[in-house]
């Protein structure tokens, strides 16, 4: 027998146990805390619904339309023609002589493209047709200021085939409609957030239109509103800045005042303050936010993609991996006494003889609030090993002498320190969180603090594991 071969045999056995241990045992992993906060995309899109008016063609005939887009018209200003047989339509064009634009125009134009190609995305193709339509509108906005230059000279030679028609109220105009000119919050519906099956007729792609036919509309009033879906965290965010602004009068009535939050339109990062309200549908929550000015700005979209701009929580940054949570007894705070530069408690203890006597005794107080001390049921008292507390224990109150009974329990979240080498229970406040990370309180009492190491994985160790 050659003892090389058994040496290096032993050694080939002791390396196949340790891959193995090394593949079939949980591995712990560290994190270093952080300062830092969440990032969170507050991105939605909102229906806009406006105070508007459909106004149909009463005659068959050719139009021609000469207020722009936009624009805010009086009951003076004329925004469309009807040519019955075409004559006039043909001395128009006849007249209208070569565009001239000028460096504005083109501004306008080279605004349209840039607009969409800072927002163009392969998902989304239908918005090459939205742009297409957009481009079409800035360019017959030109075109026909040019032609109502020429319109009056033009009336001269006309017959009674030609009628001119004005806005009939003031009024922002707008050339498209899509069904939601009459709608409102009342008649809400999930269906609305479907944007494959909605549908936008563009007014001014027809030149000649028959009698009935819609030919423009005018949204009258600056009031308007954007409703969009609402998802559990800004839900929860919205209606508890609304219950901050409730007001409870002497009666005990309860008046619910104006909720305003920030968002930021992504067209053109205008950021605006519109008051906030909650409506629910079939058990999902809407948000409704409503404006008193911006109308004109965005009258010709009917969605609108927009940011909620919060302010975000800073704190401590941990993985929600890293979280667990550890049952404390939770004893009535009135119960705590404080003793010489020590807080605890006055437990009362039964002798050998049956006799009883009362002795201070000061757990650790991991969290406290108005009402409860939280406490480690598995703490000991190093100089007996004993727990310093257990269920059944009586604490007594020095100032009446009532008693309250150790038993009662409540979980506190918290993860597990590692810097000493074991696995210590830290207790912790989340502020924040997010599908990935925690924002949680720094300087609380027996939490965390920024560089400590925890535990990556809480459900991988114990409490008090030794870990390296």
């Amino acid at each position: 027998m050659n003892i090389g071969v058994v040496f290096f045999g032993f050694i080939a056995i002791y390396l196949i146990v340790c891959v193995y241990m090394y593949f079939t045992s949980e591995h712990i992993s560290g994190y270093e805390v952080i300062k830092g906060n969440l990032a969170t995309d507050h991105h939605y899109t909102g229906i806009a619904l406006r105070t508007e008016q459909v106004y149909d063609a009463d005659k068959a005939g050719y139009v021609n339309y000469y207020a722009a887009e936009g624009e805010k018209v009086s009951v003076l200003s004329t925004v469309y023609t009807i040519d019955e047989n075409g004559e006039m339509s043909s001395l128009l064009q006849e007249n209208s002589g070569e565009l001239n634009l000028g460096e504005n125009d083109y501004n306008e134009i080279r605004s349209e493209i840039s607009s969409y190609l800072s927002n163009a995305s392969d998902m989304e193709f239908q918005k090459v047709y939205e742009f297409q339509s957009d481009v079409n509108t800035v360019i017959l906005d030109l075109v026909n200021q040019n032609l109502i230059e020429q319109l009056d000279s033009a009336t001269e030679t006309g017959n009674a085939l030609f009628t001119r028609y004005n806005a009939a109220t003031a009024g922002v105009v707008e050339y498209y409609v899509d069904g939601f000119e009459t709608a409102t919050v009342d008649g809400l519906d999930a269906s609305w957030f479907d944007r494959e099956n909605y549908s936008r007729q563009d007014l001014r792609a027809e030149s000649l239109v028959s009698s009935g036919d819609p030919v423009y509309k005018l949204v009258t009033s600056e009031e308007w509103q954007l409703i969009f879906p609402l998802d559990e965290e800004m839900e929860s965010y919205i209606l508890g800045k609304m219950e901050a602004n409730q007001r409870t009068a002497e009666d005990g009535t309860v008046t619910q005042g104006k909720t305003y939050i920030e968002i930021q339109f992504d067209k053109d990062d205008a950021s605006v303050w519109p008051s906030v309200t909650v409506e629910y549908r079939d058990g999902q929550a809407y948000g409704v936010l409503s404006f008193i000015n911006s109308m004109v700005r965005y009258a010709g979209q009917r969605y609108l993609d927009f940011e909620v701009l919060r302010s975000e929580t800073e704190g401590l940054k941990i993985p929600k991996s890293a979280v667990t949570e550890k049952e404390f007894y939770v004893i009535d705070v009135n119960y705590l006494t404080q003793s010489e530069d020590r807080t605890g408690f006055m437990k009362q203890t039964t002798l050998e003889d049956g006799s009883s006597t009362v002795e201070f005794v000061s757990p650790t107080i991991y969290y406290k609030d108005d009402q409860y001390a939280y406490v480690d049921p598995e703490e000991e008292d190093f100089s007996t090993s004993k727990k310093k507390l257990q269920s059944g224990d009586l604490l007594i109150k020095s100032d009446s002498g009532e008693f309250y009974q150790v038993g009662q329990t409540e979980k506190l979240q918290g993860v597990y320190n590692i810097n000493k080498g074991y696995t210590v229970f830290r207790q912790i406040q989340v502020l924040y969180e997010n599908e990935e990370y925690c924002i949680v309180s720094e300087g609380t009492s027996y939490g965390l603090s920024v560089y400590d190491q925890i535990v990556l994985n809480a459900d991988t160790v114990e409490e008090d594991q030794v870990v390296y």
